[in-house]
């Protein structure tokens, strides 16, 4: 099966955003970057959208996963789903906290897809990002509680609908 998610991330750097084709067959997954671009400042609805023009990436983008690295960084998903009638998965680490976890994801992730972490940058985190919201999509644990120290292994985020009926 092939996902097309945008991550975005959300960090005292500004907003990184990776378009990426993830694909799974028997257990393992790959991944292919077809669009990335990083922006200083902005409103994250705006940025979103100039980012899917700019890259002419309307009917490509099946999900969007927002994630903020920094706690004063303030972003809605509500606002994202309704401007772009796209899936919008926030509030990833918000359930392994909640199960007094510590929310890392971020050396899993890298694992699952064969990335480094000596590679761990902000277009990689961004990437990191859009694949855990393919993984809550697919509703498979996204958090797994030898990793964070939670009470028990969950599947985390929020799932924001855009769609019409």
């Amino acid at each position: 099966m092939i996902y097309r998610a945008l991550g975005v991330l959300f960090s005292n750097s500004g907003y990184s955003l990776a378009f990426s084709e993830f694909h799974e067959n028997a257990g393992v997954w790959t991944f292919t970057l077809k669009e990335n671009n990083s922006y200083p400042t902005g409103n994250s609805v705006s940025l979103i959208e100039k980012f899917i023009e700019e890259n002419n990436l309307q009917y490509q983008v099946a999900m969007i996963t927002l994630h903020a690295d920094s706690s004063d960084v303030l972003f809605s998903g509500a606002a994202v789903a309704a401007a772009t009638g796209l899936p919008v998965i926030t509030d990833l680490i918000a359930l392994d906290v909640a199960l007094a976890g510590n929310g890392e994801f971020y050396n899993s992730a890298l694992k699952k897809l064969n990335i480094t972490n000596e590679s761990l940058n902000e277009l990689n985190k961004a990437i990191c990002v859009s694949f855990m919201g393919v993984l809550r999509w697919r509703e498979e644990y996204n958090f797994l509680s030898s990793v964070t120290g939670a009470k028990r292994s969950s599947i985390g985020g929020a799932v924001w609908l855009g769609q019409e009926g």
